[in-house]
């Protein structure tokens, strides 16, 4: 599997100063509006799509079938995915969680405290994200898949955005708080049944 990672690291380096350029042009932004939330969100949003990135890469070498051809079970493959996926969307969550503080030290935008809810939330929704995608790019690879992502990411932000129109009664601070408290265990239990799941998918597959 530490090959199968370092492979997907390697085939990301042409994309290196892109993303580099990217994180250099939000923080920017972030200091110059006082913005940490959208440093934050676009930071998070990079890192879930770096498995589309190296699947695409994939697919497009026609990869899978070598890697099919050697010794290499394809749970295996599934799995060095996702592992590939939460170690880059932990490191941005790290990378936000450091600019963040140094912009909130700056711009005193809000609370470090503040600071540290906001990205641990915004990490949770980037690994939810990603119980929810890869499974549909393992199902109908990295071009049909793109347009099922666009709607998964496009519904939910318009409910969240409909929300204050909403005549809906906000949940109390008790159930929020418990709320939070589960998340870690509700997150890890939707990253488990997606692992079981694109393995499911992956084994049916035909290359």
């Amino acid at each position: 599997m530490k090959g199968l990672i370092i492979k997907d690291v390697f085939a990301l380096r042409q994309q290196g100063k892109i993303l580099l350029g990217l994180l250099a042009f939000y923080a920017f932004y972030s200091i110059m509006f006082e913005n940490i939330s959208m440093l934050a969100a676009m930071i998070v949003l990079l890192c879930v799509m770096l498995p589309l990135t190296t699947m695409a890469y994939d697919e497009k070498s026609k990869w899978e079938k070598y890697a099919l051809s050697m010794p290499i079970e394809r749970k295996t493959i599934v799995q060095s995915k996702y592992l590939f996926a939460i170690v880059a969307e932990l490191i941005g969550v790290v990378i936000v969680g450091i600019l963040s503080g140094l912009i909130v030290l700056f711009t005193d935008e809000m609370k470090i405290m503040e600071m540290l809810i906001m990205t641990l939330v915004i990490g949770g929704v980037g690994l939810v994200f990603l119980a929810i995608i890869l499974p549909i790019l393992f199902k109908f690879g990295v071009e049909k898949a793109r347009f099922i992502m666009l709607i998964v990411v496009f519904i939910p932000t318009m409910l969240v955005m409909m929300i204050p129109h909403l005549d809906i009664v906000p949940p109390s601070i008790q159930i929020v708080k418990l709320f939070g408290y589960l998340s870690p265990l509700i997150i890890l239990g939707l990253l488990m049944f997606s692992i079981k799941m694109s393995i499911a998918i992956y084994n049916r597959k035909e290359f």
